[in-house]
């Protein structure tokens, strides 16, 4: 009786409102942070998926990877995402990197967790779990990297350690998203080092990232911890732009 006069209290005097449309989420919604519409509205990455990135094959007939693989082969083995990156992904994931909206992160992290039981992926070969790091400058207007807050969700979901500070962005590079694709690939490169090669020599590596558009931040990741000795290494984002 207590608990549910203190709930009732709590929402008169502290209003969950859904983070996308504003709208009043009442104490018997089981969502949080999104009220049931928006949440509804993410939508799922579906297959059949490109045997690389997994971004959705268009016209799958006979195909097994999409034309920006062909283009570019990437340095990661394979890449997953849980969701299309339509304008609610987008403007949750703004929110998240560049709003202090932190709270994000278990509602994304359950996006994630959601994509690898339907489609039932197999980290267990995975030995280290390592977020895509930010430079040294982001990272201090930004006060936090929002790819370690979903790599941690990950790591103690499955139970893989999570490597920290080993992988480092050594050159502040211009934001991704504001550059054409081509310029996206020598921007990166160069931009990533690793300080302990023995970490990861003859480990499975997963990287984890907020968005996957053309795939140059985490092949060059995935290209760097290769030439330091991992034997594989994957990708998961959240979302996947098409």
């Amino acid at each position: 009786m207590l608990r549910i006069f203190w709930n009732g209290l709590c929402a008169l005097v502290f209003p969950r409102n859904c983070i996308l449309c504003k709208q009043y989420i009442s104490p018997g919604d089981p969502a949080d942070t999104l009220c049931l519409r928006c949440a509804n509205s993410l939508e799922p990455n579906r297959p059949p998926f490109c045997q690389r990135c997994s971004r959705t094959l268009i016209n799958p007939e006979g195909k097994n990877f999409c034309p920006d693989c062909l283009r570019h082969p990437h340095y990661f083995d394979r890449a997953w995402a849980a969701t299309g990156y339509n304008e609610h992904m987008k403007k949750l994931i703004h929110l998240f990197k560049y709003s202090h909206k932190t709270s994000l992160r278990t509602v994304l992290a359950q996006l994630i967790f959601s994509f690898i039981e339907n489609y039932q992926l197999d980290l267990s070969a995975y030995q280290r779990v390592v977020p895509i790091p930010l430079s040294l400058t982001r990272l201090r207007e930004r006060g936090y990297n929002q790819s370690q807050l979903i790599a941690e969700r990950i790591s103690r979901k499955y139970n893989i350690p999570t490597s920290y500070r080993n992988l480092i962005r050594v050159r502040h590079t211009q934001n991704q998203a504001l550059l054409k694709q081509k310029e996206r690939w020598t921007n990166i490169h160069g931009a990533f080092k690793i300080k302990n090669s023995q970490e990861f020599s003859q480990k499975s590596v997963l990287l984890i990232d907020d968005l996957l558009t053309t795939g140059a931040t985490g092949s060059e990741a995935a290209r760097v911890l290769k030439e330091a000795g991992a034997s594989q290494v994957g990708l998961l984002t959240i979302a996947i732009a098409k």
